[in-house]
């Protein structure tokens, strides 16, 4: 009789391989056999034997843990783009005895050496200056006059790390249209100076945008992204097991990469991303966005997602109660100040009900507790009309939010998309979040023991490249200790003292859920990948020790051995495959 039975290109043995299942509950096998890019078998050693042929390639875990493709549920894998084409203004760090002049001065050393070796460049564009160096000072932020100083006849744009604000020089604004005269855009700051005149910070996304859109270069290529696409995937992607991501905003030209690159036969990763809800645009904006709903659905790249901003960062925060008093006066400013949303209710309202109507998720940035809440009350307002759940809506960030709203999240459905490496005591914590919100607040920052005990589904991400490096084993550690990790620049000041109350700390299956099968659920991929089960998608990562053997102080310094993608090796690549 002929043995019509498939053999398996791939047979993994004698090892843990570690899943959380679409049940929600944890799952161990020995071994596992591969085949078509598909789980063929789960189970011991001896139960593979059968599918053993003379072409399977046979790996031994030597007990060494497996777990599924690991995913980031938000981050800004096209803008790694930055890493390669702009100039790197990162590792200028808080230092209590540095003053603002001491910090423009390090800043304006950086541009002057760029600039030197490249004066035939059209534009200038760096990334990573910090914000939140100044936010404090009664000078505010950098000026375009501190950029003039030192480049004064090539356009510059300066990207901040956490993509809120934009620094740029008077050449920039000249070539841009944009000088007293020019209205801010709703919910977006152009900062001005004692007669009007912009100083050269843009904040918030309606005021970068504004700029960007109208200077010459500013954003990148198609080619440029594909190349930071590629970048982000080989040297960070799969090279930390991930094999899932949410992009979160992406544009245009973005898309079109990710497009490419799939045709290509490229991508190593699946790809979901998101439109963007623009607040300075009319209500028009919705209907175009949901004309092209169905523009972007494959397995590689999809979009089925609508992102808004309700807050923004520091100053364009939406409080329930006020920032410090003693902060705000000497910054300047009055006693009472909540911050603002971008939004109107009656706008969250109408265009929440809109997009949900048309079975399209919604993805919310949402920083602080009044944003939170404005976001619920328009989701129970939809929740009048349809069934919520069905369509998965998402808030990120979570960095405040109160007790009864996360009661609330539980009760609609709502996952939340948190960024455990957030979590940690450091100077922007202890010093500056201190100083803004009061230190009883910053206690209760980052609340994700509650939000998981509440009964919401949580999703873990990086933020990347707001958070470098996106490593989900730092995210791991750092969810369960809420300490500080390397390497960050400020862990010998910080190492040990933990964040907040213990009940925030979650366990070790809670993070591997996050990164696994919850991520997969947000992205609507719970039947492809996320889990080790059969028939799913063969996307896993072999990591260089036992997992729940090693020390959760210690987690972050695992490392992926190998990553496959639909049964395929993507990490480490071969020599011929290098990009």
């Amino acid at each position: 009789m002929i043995n019509t039975k498939k053999t398996a290109e791939l047979v993994l043995k004698n090892g843990q391989l570690y899943s959380i299942d679409e049940a929600r509950c944890k799952k161990e096998y020995q071994a596992m056999a591969v085949c078509g890019g598909q789980i063929l078998s789960l189970g011991l050693d001896e139960e593979m034997e059968s599918w053993i042929g003379p072409d399977t390639k046979i790996i031994d875990l030597e007990g060494k843990t497996v777990l599924p493709g690991l995913a980031d549920s938000h981050l800004h894998a096209s803008m790694t783009t930055e890493l390669i084409f702009d100039f790197d203004l990162r590792g200028v760090d808080f230092a209590p005895d540095k003053t603002r002049d001491d910090y423009i001065k390090e800043y304006q050393e950086k541009i002057r050496a760029y600039a030197e070796n490249h004066k035939d460049s059209a534009i200038i564009r760096g990334a990573g200056w910090n914000p939140t160096l100044f936010v404090s000072d009664p000078m505010g932020q950098p000026m375009a006059a501190d950029i003039d100083a030192v480049c004064p006849d090539i356009p510059v744009i300066l990207r901040s790390f956490d993509h809120h604000y934009l620094w740029v020089n008077s050449k920039a604004m000249e070539l841009a249209g944009i000088n007293r005269d020019t209205p801010s855009p709703r919910n977006g700051v152009i900062e001005r100076g004692p007669i009007g005149n912009p100083t050269g910070i843009f904040q918030e996304t309606t005021a970068t945008d504004l700029l960007l859109r109208n200077l010459p270069g500013a954003d990148y290529s198609v080619e440029e992204y594909k190349a930071g696409i590629e970048y982000y995937q080989d040297k960070f992607g799969n090279s930390y097991g991930t094999t899932l991501i949410f992009d979160a905003y992406c544009s245009e030209n973005a898309r079109k990469a990710y497009q490419e690159l799939e045709e290509e036969g490229r991508l190593n990763l699946r790809v979901r991303s998101s439109f963007y809800a623009d607040p300075s645009l009319p209500a028009s904006q919705i209907d175009e966005i949901l004309a092209d709903k169905d523009k972007y659905r494959t397995d590689g790249f999809a979009i089925q997602t609508v992102k808004f901003f309700i807050d923004g960062s520091g100053l364009t925060f939406f409080l329930n109660e006020p920032f410090e008093k003693d902060w705000l006066a000497s910054i300047g400013m009055e006693e009472g100040y909540l911050g603002y949303s971008q939004w109107s209710q009656e706008e969250l309202n109408e265009y929440f009900l809109k997009i949900d109507s048309a079975g399209l998720q919604i993805h919310l940035h949402c920083m602080t507790d009044g944003a939170v809440r404005m976001a619920l009350d328009a989701f129970e307002y939809v929740a009048k009309f349809n069934d919520l759940k069905e369509n998965r809506h998402t808030i990120t960030h979570l960095m405040l939010v109160d007790e009864a709203d996360i009661r609330r999240m539980a009760q609609l459905g709502i996952i939340a998309a948190i960024q455990p490496m957030w979590a940690i005591a450091d100077s922007m914590s202890e010093e500056t979040g201190a100083a803004m919100l009061g230190a009883e607040r910053i206690h209760r920052t980052y609340p994700f023991g509650s939000i998981k005990n509440a009964g919401c589904r949580i999703t873990c991400g990086t933020d990347f490249p707001v958070t470098i490096p996106p490593s989900p084993f730092l995210g791991i550690q750092t969810g369960i200790t809420r300490t500080i990790t390397p390497p960050h620049p400020e862990y010998e000041h910080y190492k040990g003292v933990s964040l907040g109350a213990e009940q925030e700390k979650v366990g070790l299956n809670d993070m591997i859920e996050g990164y696994t099968i919850s991520s997969a659920y947000q992205c609507f991929l719970e039947d492809v990948t996320g889990s080790l089960e059969i028939g799913k998608s063969a996307d896993f990562v072999i990591l260089d020790k036992r997992i729940t053997e090693t020390d959760p102080q210690a987690i972050g310094s695992l490392r992926a051995e190998k990553t496959f993608f639909k049964g395929r090796e993507v990490y480490p690549l071969n020599e011929s495959e290098e990009r």
